[in-house]
């Protein structure tokens, strides 16, 4: 099934890396505003992004691959 809001996002964190909801919120527009957190929570709960709790405007969304890469080159 295609999910047009999850693919802008995930692409957005491939750009960037990481970005915050509220980038996200206004790269996606008012329109969508009101759903993002219902999809980032989707997105976390198959692996598809982390962020940390509590999820707010500030939170920092990233692939969760990319928390893994840091974590090897840090411990290796």
């Amino acid at each position: 099934m295609y999910e047009p809001t999850q693919e802008i996002i995930s692409a957005e964190l491939r750009l960037r890396g990481t970005a915050q909801i509220a980038d996200i919120a206004q790269i996606l527009g008012p329109g969508v505003a009101p759903l993002i957190p219902y999809e980032l929570q989707r997105m976390k709960a198959i692996g598809l992004i982390s962020y940390d709790e509590p999820l707010g405007p500030d939170s920092l969304l990233r692939l969760p691959h990319a928390s893994l890469h840091v974590s090897a080159c840090v411990d290796g």
